[in-house]
């Protein structure tokens, strides 16, 4: 019975997790963001024609998409729900929903891993695998991102996979030959992973290093396995294309800083103390440190999330706010009684918010999001050594604390959760449609059903790349699409479709006036006086958002 009630534990857990991740997802969040479509589109390709948008056979290291060259494994997962489903929102967010839902699951298995070599009781190492799952599955933060189509959510599958089956693979050898597996996975699935892998890696090859060096053999043999299966994105992983979103968003190509450095010097009288003082090198590093204590900001953890609402509801933090003190109670009592598990959470942390604070946006939740387990693991501990001490303080009212910590937690909980979830479900989509590229989806299908009526569409690109959702929510044959769009990469490398077929994207309305069987959809502030309106597409809180119209 012992062990049957955690197992019951763990499966209410994750029906829990799957439930909160998919209930209303075609729908909320709002509409699909530009890398969503993307996405879908490229797996609609890949279904219909192996090829990609850009007409390149089954791309195995990079999709080029719009210039930003996605990893490919999240697309080629997508592709069996686009068959079963359609190509719609359910089957575009469906993946990220069940690959979050097992890493809470996962999360479980990591815990009871981490801590089996430890002194601590199998009783605690069982309460704290629970909690940590369990939190993890009401997380805001993690449910946010299991809801929308994004890369770095199924990548935090595979990383914390990868972590798991090397701890596995210390007590159990023969593991080692395909314990990188889940690395070279995330590697293949999102940029951030290709950054904290190696370096996490590396960690994880010292902590164990004395049962490598007993069976090299099988590590060796997992070594050339894992070589064997990042070959084919090595040659992207060098190459400029991949450097283009890092030379975009990072710091280092900031020239404020140079500026500041060079005011400061002259101030100084282009002294040497003063060269040296506000050495532009020195800048950059403290521009590099402000932006990752950026991610450890309590307000961005505790209070009001990620400024971006694609991340955040901002009503509450990354984490409950309840969470702060129990996070400082389970690190601070972890490293007392454990620190090398202390450590081992720590350094994860650490390394997956060192790529993240190279960019010019921080605090980033999604970037960061590989440290997400690292959070829950000290505030799950945290709780426990609460819930021990108080019951164990008084040994003769020991059930009696128990029950009462558990129902003070509980209730905490609950009015934390409760709150979150519902200004996600009564207020999230109707306050941020517009983040979502709402509008787009309702003219598109709009034009759709009186599209034979004109030879010419236009669609303003205010919203952000209207061909991709042309594309998608008109289901366009990838076929045709790839011999007669009209497109170009600009001289940064993004690429831009100027139109295709009777679709063209505008940045503001065409001269020489309204034409005949000629289709508007652009925004409110664009609409000339003898234009007959068709529709009106308002966001959800009834800001007008496009003008479908053509000519009296």
């Amino acid at each position: 019975m012992k062990k049957i009630v955690p197992i019951l534990f763990v499966i209410v857990i994750t029906v829990a997790a799957l439930f909160l991740r998919s209930y209303k997802i075609a729908s909320i969040p709002p509409g699909l963001s530009w890398d969503e479509v993307s996405i879908g589109y490229n797996a609609y390709s890949i279904l219909k024609t192996g090829k990609d948008e850009h007409g390149k056979f089954l791309p195995i290291d990079a999709f080029v998409a719009y210039g930003d060259y996605k990893p490919p494994l999240a697309i080629y997962l997508t592709v069996p729900f686009v068959a079963l489903f359609g190509l719609d929102e359910l089957a575009v967010r469906l993946p990220s929903a069940l690959f979050g839902t097992l890493t809470v699951l996962l999360t479980y298995f990591l815990v009871q891993e981490l801590f089996r070599r430890s002194k601590i009781d199998n009783r605690e190492i069982q309460r704290t695998a629970l909690l940590a799952s369990a939190l993890l599955a009401v997380s805001p933060w993690h449910i946010n991102l299991s809801r929308a189509g994004f890369e770095a959510n199924i990548a935090l599958f595979f990383v914390v996979l990868g972590i798991y089956t090397i701890f596995v693979a210390s007590r159990k050898p023969k593991i080692w030959t395909v314990a990188w597996l889940p690395f070279i996975a995330a590697i293949y699935t999102f940029n951030s992973a290709r950054y904290f892998v190696p370096l996490f890696g590396l960690v994880l090859c010292g902590v164990f290093w004395k049962m490598i060096r007993e069976n090299r053999k099988q590590f060796i043999i997992g070594a050339l396995i894992a070589s064997v299966a990042i070959a084919p994105i090595l040659p992207h992983l060098v190459s400029k294309e991949a450097r283009l979103r890092f030379t975009e968003v990072n710091i280092f190509t900031d020239s404020s800083v140079v500026v500041t450095a060079n005011e400061r010097i002259a101030y100084d009288g282009n002294s040497l103390l003063g060269k040296f003082l506000h050495n532009r090198r020195f800048g950059y590093a403290l521009s590099y440190l402000r932006h990752f204590a950026d991610n450890l900001q309590p307000s961005f953890l505790f209070v009001e999330g990620d400024g971006n609402p694609k991340f955040s509801t901002r009503v509450v933090g990354q984490l409950y706010i309840i969470e702060a003190p129990l996070l400082a109670i389970g690190m601070l009592s972890l490293f007392a009684i454990e620190s090398r598990i202390a450590w081992i959470l720590l350094i994860w942390l650490v390394l997956a918010i060192i790529p993240a604070a190279t960019a010019r946006e921080t605090p980033h939740a999604l970037r960061i999001l590989n440290t997400l387990p690292t959070w829950y693991i000290f505030i799950a501990f945290g709780l426990t050594l609460i819930i021990q001490v108080s019951t164990d303080s008084i040994k003769k009212y020991k059930n009696l604390l128990r029950v009462i910590v558990i129902g003070i937690a509980v209730v905490l909980y609950s009015f934390c959760i409760g709150y979150y979830l519902h200004n996600y479900y009564a207020h999230y989509a109707m306050k941020y449609s517009g983040e979502w590229q709402y509008g787009y989806r309702e003219g598109i299908q709009f034009a759709k059903t009186i599209s034979n009526n004109y030879d010419t569409i236009y669609i303003s690109s205010t919203i952000g790349r209207p061909y991709m959702y042309t594309l998608f929510y008109t289901q366009y044959d990838p076929n045709v699409f790839m011999k007669i769009q009209d497109a170009f990469f600009d001289s940064v490398g993004f690429y831009h479709v100027k139109g295709f077929g009777k679709y063209r994207f505008i940045d503001m309305m065409p001269n020489g006036g309204l034409q005949k069987k000629t289709l508007y959809i652009v925004d409110p502030g664009w609409v000339p006086s003898n234009a007959r309106i068709l529709k009106t597409i308002t966001l959800l809180d009834g800001t007008e958002r496009l003008v479908v119209f053509d000519k009296q």
